[in-house]
């Protein structure tokens, strides 16, 4: 069984079974950042192949600059988190041998006054042109509300690369927080095997994708084969009523993609950047999704 950690007070333990069911605990520093009674909890891995585990500053050291002020010259400045995070923070490694493609995982903050705030933290391989796993075999990453970064891109930065990505959010505050719980909501593999329960229809969404891009990248060739203006067709889909949108478990995940090509297409396609006709580009890229492979889940008894 995977661990469960929880941060009880001005202590921590980390309870799992062994293979006999025997329980250990072992106890941890508290949160100096957080003077309220906090339980910190994190849900059991949904597959053996992925490690969870509480991030430690001593265990885990390469991350620790991340949680410090940078300084102007830092090279990983742009990617620095809230420091009270890293009392919150999760390491993932990824101990299958496959590559992972997708993961969506989900934090529940509830505060001593009783608010309750949720952040949900997806990504994928498929949604860019050039093909890349966001996770490989023997990988290991941090995960905080901020968002993921693995070992591998910080030594990467570190040796001179290059990184794409923004600054990250530091707006929300992580004092007085009472319970934390997170949880992975699904991993996708190269292969296709899945793991988690989805409760968002995530999966869904990813293959939709392709469904809906192609879908609105036919209407704009059939409106510049004949001739006419795509935008009444485009504004009329990305405009139509839904119940959900991607990210939601509620409404159609393949009408909320086709929202959501066509409104991304109106946004750019009077645009250039440099010499590059963004809607010759876009449309490029709606035509190009990636095909995935089938989903499955491993049996139990494969497990």
């Amino acid at each position: 069984m995977a661990p469960s950690t929880h941060f009880d007070g001005f202590a921590v333990y980390t309870k799992a079974l062994t293979g006999n069911g025997a329980e250990f605990i072992r106890r941890l520093d508290c949160s100096a950042y957080n003077p309220t009674m906090m339980r910190f909890s994190i849900c059991p891995s949904p597959t053996p192949s992925i490690v969870l585990t509480r991030y430690e500053k001593s265990l885990f050291p390469l991350f620790d600059q991340l949680f410090e002020t940078p300084s102007p010259s830092s090279s990983v400045r742009h990617l620095a988190r809230n420091p009270q995070e890293a009392f919150i923070a999760v390491i993932l490694e990824n101990h299958s041998d496959k590559p992972i493609t997708a993961w969506r995982f989900r934090w529940l903050l509830t505060y001593a006054s009783g608010q309750q705030r949720t952040g949900t933290i997806s990504g994928d391989s498929y949604t860019v042109d050039v093909f890349r796993p966001i996770a490989d075999p023997v990988s290991r990453h941090l995960v905080t509300p901020s968002g993921c970064i693995s070992e591998a891109s910080l030594n990467h930065i570190h040796s001179g690369g290059g990184f794409v990505g923004g600054s990250v959010g530091r707006a929300h505050s992580f004092s007085e927080l009472a319970d934390v719980t997170f949880k992975i909501h699904l991993i996708v593999f190269v292969d296709g095997e899945i793991a988690g329960p989805d409760p968002d229809d995530y999966g869904a969404e990813l293959q939709s994708r392709k469904r809906a891009a192609e879908f609105v990248a036919k209407q704009i060739r059939l409106a510049q084969a004949e001739a006419r203006d795509v935008t009444p067709v485009l504004t009329a889909l990305a405009e139509a009523p839904a119940l959900g949108t991607l990210g939601r478990p509620e409404g159609d995940p393949l009408f909320a993609s086709v929202r959501h090509y066509a409104s991304d297409y109106l946004r750019f396609m009077h645009r250039k950047i440099g010499n590059v006709d963004m809607a010759e580009a876009k449309l490029r890229h709606l035509e190009n999704r990636p095909t995935l492979p089938d989903f499955y889940r491993r049996s139990a008894s494969v497990e």
